[in-house]
């Protein structure tokens, strides 16, 4: 039994780059997440399905990998794969291709099926199983490292949760967690080294009008940086810890 892949195009517009016309790390996260949900609706088994049952997917952990970020203009392939199903826990896998089929960006994530009255992790049903064609008896699970929160600071800032924060969930869009972490990277280091690894678990929701607070604790080496990040609340519970990793160009 082998899982569906579903395969999409998407032109890379100019709204969607940086100041180097580079597709931005948050517009690629987007590709990777509007695949995915694209597929789980072609499935039958998307928004609709899952809050008729009072069920939700989050999001738990992400490692996206970037050889070479797609540029303004460019027509990019992206790939997802619903690697396997075990218990509560969703395994799906992305690639994303140049024109000329170069692999130019992967990622593994890690889902989790709750609850959406408790948020309390559920079993997966069997009909969803059947309509990504996953091996019920398949655990081929991913392993996405576990992140610490950085000890140290070298950059704090403070941000409020907006109205445009907000998904169909309610909460806070995982990506916006994302753009919060790189807001505390230095300039130095964005325009000295490329973004190729990014890692994030999301530990806890936050919501529209709340506080948060972003943390950055940088160390440089020869070959370009490493960053660890985290999100916390007022009130000092994590929300969120990402690792990125950059290298020169």
């Amino acid at each position: 039994m082998c899982p569906i892949v579903m395969e999409k195009e998407y032109d890379i517009h100019y709204y969607e780059v940086d100041y180097k016309k580079r597709c931005k790390i948050l517009s690629l996260m987007d590709y990777f997440e509007d695949i995915a949900l694209l597929q789980s609706e072609g499935a039958g088994v998307g928004i609709d399905y899952l809050y008729g049952k009072g069920l939700l997917w989050v999001l738990y952990k992400w490692d996206i990998n970037i050889k070479k970020y797609p540029k303004f203009g460019d027509r990019v392939k992206v790939i997802t794969i619903p690697n396997s199903l075990y218990k509560f826990y969703a395994y799906r896998k992305f690639e994303m291709q140049s024109a000329d089929g170069e692999i130019i960006a992967s990622a593994d994530s890690e889902w989790l099926l709750v609850k959406m009255d408790t948020k309390k992790p559920i079993r997966i049903p069997e009909p969803i199983y059947h309509a990504y064609n996953v091996d019920i008896n398949c655990s081929d699970k991913l392993n996405i490292e576990n992140l610490k929160a950085p000890e140290m600071a070298d950059c704090e800032k403070l941000f409020e949760v907006r109205y445009s924060d907000i998904d169909t969930n309610m909460h806070v869009n995982n990506v916006k967690y994302v753009e919060w972490a790189m807001e505390t990277v230095s300039q130095e280091i964005v325009k000295k080294y490329m973004l190729n690894r990014l890692l994030v678990t999301y530990k806890k929701e936050t919501r529209y009008g709340e506080t948060i607070k972003a943390a950055t604790s940088i160390t440089e080496h020869d070959k370009g940086a490493v960053c660890s990040h985290s999100i916390v609340d007022m009130d000092g519970k994590e929300l969120c810890l990402l690792k990125s990793i950059w290298t020169k160009e």
